[in-house]
């Protein structure tokens, strides 16, 4: 198991296996992915991301070899993570575990995250203007993008670390050129255990995959019921195995599924 604080992670003792040296199991294995950066490619403005039509058939031949034992666990908000990936069959879990696809059970009450979101927007809405970066509201987190102006990197994640430390209830989330004050109760491990008692998951060995420090808690969570994670791209990660880029970890997708063992 591995523990994530801010952005320091706690590496395994052992280096990540290639993961042309995994074995997987389409019927006795699930799967968790993360969206951005794993199944579709990062691109500069986030509204435009898409996942490779190449890629998509794999995808939704997965989901039926395993019996619909697939999910996606995402920052986004569900909306826009459904919207993505249509018309794919995938369910969602969407801004780090708070919000649940109808599929998968539907999302409890928000209204006390959403208060609390409310009481830190107006210091992020100043900041956001104050330095021309993009302020994303959702409804389980509030994100600072710094892609198109990375010199103001530093500078956002002190202020997302800071109006997350006054405020109860919430954690910082720093990923890949983005900074979120999130919701500390729910990440994408708890999603991913909530998940492993769905009639879809029960009985199964998960497997996670992500790109980013966001996804640490899932490849724990992952490792703690036998299964593990697997890190796309380079970092310090508690995941067993790593594909070097994310192409890499199509052509291995894809490969499974073509095989169905």
């Amino acid at each position: 198991m591995c523990l994530q604080t801010g952005q320091k992670v706690q590496e395994r003792a052992e280096m990540p296996i290639d993961i042309s040296r995994a074995n997987f199991s389409l019927a006795q294995h699930c799967f968790f992915f993360d969206l951005d950066g794993t199944l579709a490619p990062i691109v500069d403005d986030p509204s435009t991301v898409a996942i490779p039509d190449d890629f998509k058939p794999a995808l939704a031949r997965l989901y039926s070899q395993t019996g619909g034992a697939v999910a996606i666990l995402t920052g986004r908000g569900l909306s826009d993570a459904l919207t993505i990936l249509d018309p794919l069959p995938l369910p969602v879990v969407g801004s780090h575990g708070l919000e649940y696809d109808a599929r998968l059970g539907g999302s409890g009450d928000q209204s006390s995250a959403q208060a609390a979101l409310k009481e830190v927007l107006a210091p992020l809405q100043a900041f956001a203007a104050a330095k021309d970066l993009k302020l994303e509201c959702k409804p389980g987190a509030i994100a600072l993008h710094y892609r198109h102006a990375p010199e103001h990197a530093v500078a956002a994640q002190r202020t997302i670390d800071n109006v997350a430390s006054f405020a109860s209830g919430l954690r910082a989330l720093h990923g890949k050129m983005v900074s979120e004050v999130t919701v500390a109760s729910v990440d994408k491990g708890t999603a991913l255990t909530t998940l492993m008692s769905r009639t879809e998951f029960a009985g199964r060995v998960p497997v996670m995959v992500g790109d980013d420090v966001t996804d640490e808690d899932g490849f724990s969570a992952a490792q703690s019921w036998g299964g593990c994670g697997i890190k796309i791209g380079s970092g310090e990660t508690c995941a067993k195995y790593r594909a070097e880029t994310m192409a890499e970890f199509h052509h291995w997708l894809a490969k499974l599924v073509a095989e169905g063992k």
